[in-house]
């Protein structure tokens, strides 16, 4: 559903191939390392599960036209992580990020469950690039933001790995 599961098996067929060392290592004191990329999916997942959560719940119906968010692995383009989805350090393994991730994906998966895509495409909450979006926008997001971090960790290894 909205490509979410073929998106999270590239991710965690990516952990699969990393050490925990590879995993904690940054290239500079100015990237995020893999874990810290990994704690920062986790952290977006959960945010954009609760902004969803309060869309529903005002049930403010109002409409917004589709954004290209597949645009989202586009890595020449550079936004800056809100605060609240920045890395604080909270996942310390491998394995701590696969459970978070996971935890993140049944709140996902939950929260969507019988709701008619009517209802989805007729909230919105404001993306810090593409303005307002619709929830079932913001759902596949999810998976496209996946894609170009995972670009980004694919980044990291190989600079780690010179």
């Amino acid at each position: 559903m909205y490509g979410l599961d073929e998106k999270r098996d590239q991710v965690l067929s990516f952990v699969e191939e990393i050490s925990l060392d590879e995993a904690k290592k940054k290239p500079s004191e100015d990237q995020w390392s893999i874990l810290e990329v990994l704690e920062h999916l986790f952290l977006m997942e959960q945010l954009i599960v609760h902004q969803i959560e309060q869309a529903l719940k005002r049930g403010d119906q109002q409409q917004t036209s589709d954004k290209p968010i597949h645009q989202t692995t586009n890595r020449k383009y550079k936004v800056e992580a809100p605060e609240a989805v920045q890395p604080k350090g909270q996942l310390q393994s491998l394995e701590d990020a696969k459970e978070g991730l996971k935890k993140t994906r049944e709140a996902t998966l939950f929260l969507i469950h019988n709701k008619d895509t009517e209802t989805l495409k007729n909230r919105v909450f404001p993306h810090p690039a593409f303005g307002d979006m619709n929830l079932a926008q913001w759902i596949e997001f999810i998976g496209w933001h996946e894609i170009r971090h995972l670009d980004q960790m694919k980044e990291v290894k190989a600079q780690l790995n010179q």
